[in-house]
């Protein structure tokens, strides 16, 4: 199974980085909140309206694919780790620090 790994980006305007092995996807704005920080169900439907015609919306190798699976779908960061884990059978580790 593959190890992806979460943790803090190093780019001043972005929040997460997601490191695939041979490819590392920034995401997430430093300043801006998401779902698993405010779980408010009007503001996720309202970005991802905002966002589904986004370039790069359904592809895995994209920022705001990340944004979307991580950051927009669960209440939690640790329940969407295991809904992206399951979704591309893969180990997601977590260093974040946030839960």
């Amino acid at each position: 199974m593959k190890r992806y790994i979460l943790k803090k980006s190093t780019r001043a305007d972005k929040r997460f980085a997601i490191d695939m092995g041979v490819m590392q996807h920034h995401f997430g704005s430093d300043v801006g909140k998401t779902y698993i920080d405010h779980q408010d169900d009007k503001k996720k439907k309202a970005w991802i309206a905002r966002h589904k015609n986004d370039k790069n919306f359904n592809d895995m190798h994209s920022g705001i694919y990340h944004s979307r699976y991580l950051l927009w779908t669960k209440p939690t960061l640790t329940e969407a780790i295991k809904d992206y884990e399951k979704k591309h059978k893969v180990t997601l580790i977590n260093q974040t620090g946030i839960k």
